[in-house]
């Protein structure tokens, strides 16, 4: 039986993003809109020129755009989003992603051929409202990230002509699909109008004195939790805190890798990763190894192992597979976790033809002897260096972040030059977050 593969949609917070996410497997990108997306301070789309040249260059490839116009717009804002989305749609991209109802209607008569994507934050979680949206013309469902593989399949059986689309690997907000007034009360920035600052995501310290500039101000010493006082026969809930702090609003990041199987069986449309303001190694990482998982399922296999020691070289606040998963499935014990598996060394920007090198950015201090592999579109393997010279052109054993060098290889150096292109050195840890398991 044949298997319909799901769509892998990646995150573009820039050009350049959307460049790699589409190097490593992606078959379609969504960017935020400017202005009018929930990423409206880091959208690195500016204007219409770059969207229009994003939109070329995902169209070159044989790929889809879908612009992010998500944001809930209060009375002032209507006009501006209205003739906003108008000057966009010229462009051509293959959807908008869109929150607001009214928005939703208006669309509908003012350019009914537009295909419409009904956002995360409309918090879709039921057939019901599923079938409503449907008969709206909504082409496309991004469900709530609250709802449960059960839940999800029903939906899908219910109504198996509507598309829908599902969160399978990054942050997990505190808040209901991301509905969320923390930022706004800690930083007068409304998350519902692109301005988050990410403040449950944020390390906090607590403190023994109610005033801050107080002469015997000090840090708390010792284990620490809450406890329901109205519920005392209720387990405590632990105060985690490291060298950063504790992070008791923060969830654990969504990794649904173990879920992909049954994602795939159940003929899901496609599959969401979330990080438009993260790096373009970590997105080149998860990319990569949610397109050799979900190769591997359609073709009747497994998810590899190599998907999941491709996770674990990014660094997160802890894996866990979100609501998809269990009668409890907000973790908020983790804080930062270091990718366990390694780390970027380098991204390869050219290879020198005249000189043989590989020349790079250094991300994180590696030496000649370090174990380090090439990572490229297509897979990871071992390098061995035999040479490294620095920014200033000298031979160094050592090159060090923020800046710029050059890389000599032992051998395999014609092969190297071909991969060169989106290409990174990836440095080795000797143990894994998924062995220890």
């Amino acid at each position: 039986m044949t298997v319909k593969k799901p769509e892998l949609l990646a995150p573009a917070g820039d050009l350049v993003r959307m460049r790699y996410a589409y190097a490593y497997g992606a078959d379609a990108v969504y960017a935020g809109q400017p202005a009018f997306s929930l990423r409206a301070r880091e959208n690195g789309f500016r204007n219409l020129d770059d969207l229009a040249e994003g939109i070329a260059y995902a169209h070159s490839l044989g790929k889809k755009f879908y612009l992010t116009s998500n944001v809930i717009p209060r009375n002032v804002k209507v006009k501006a989003f209205q003739k906003a989305l108008l000057s966009a749609l010229e462009l051509k991209p293959d959807a908008l992603i869109v929150a607001d109802p009214g928005f939703v209607g208006w669309l509908r008569k003012v350019s009914p051929e537009t295909e419409i994507h009904l956002s995360v934050q409309a918090n879709t979680t039921n057939y019901l409202a599923a079938s409503f949206w449907k008969d709206l013309g909504v082409r496309r469902i991004i469900l709530s990230r609250e709802l449960r593989l059960s839940e999800i399949l029903e939906i899908k059986n219910r109504i198996p002509d509507l598309e829908l689309e599902v969160f399978v690997h990054g942050a997990v907000c505190m808040a209901m699909s991301g509905r969320c007034m923390l930022s706004n009360w800690v930083a007068h920035r409304d998350a519902n109008q692109g301005a988050c600052n990410n403040s449950c995501r944020m390390p906090y310290r607590l403190y023994a004195n109610p005033e801050p500039q107080c002469d015997d101000y000090h840090t708390h010493e010792g284990n620490f939790s809450l406890q329901r006082a109205d519920k005392p026969e209720l387990d405590p809930i632990a105060l985690d805190e490291d060298t950063w702090g504790t992070y008791f609003m923060s969830s654990r990041d969504l990794c649904a890798l173990d879920v992909v199987p049954e994602l795939v069986a159940g003929g899901l449309d496609s599959f969401k990763i979330e990080g438009r303001t993260r790096s373009v190694y970590y997105l080149s990482q998860v990319v990569r190894a949610y397109r050799m998982a979900i190769d591997a399922v359609a073709s009747g296999g497994g998810v590899p192992d190599e998907s999941r020691r491709a996770i674990d070289f990014v660094d997160g606040r802890g894996f866990m597979p979100g609501f998809l998963r269990g009668p409890l499935p907000q973790n908020y014990e983790a804080s930062h976790v270091d990718a366990a598996g390694g780390c970027v060394a380098a991204q390869v920007t050219e290879y020198e033809s005249s000189t043989g090198a590989l020349k790079v950015n250094v991300k994180n201090p590696f030496s000649v002897d370090d174990p380090l592999e090439l990572m490229t579109p297509e897979g990871m393997g071992p390098i061995e260096v035999s040479s490294l010279v620095d920014f200033r052109g000298q031979a160094a054993d050592r090159l060090n972040p923020g800046t710029e060098g050059r890389v000599f290889l032992q051998k395999d150096v014609q092969n190297i030059a071909k991969k060169a292109n989106f290409a990174f050195i990836v440095k080795k840890n000797l143990f894994s977050r998924f062995d220890k398991k």
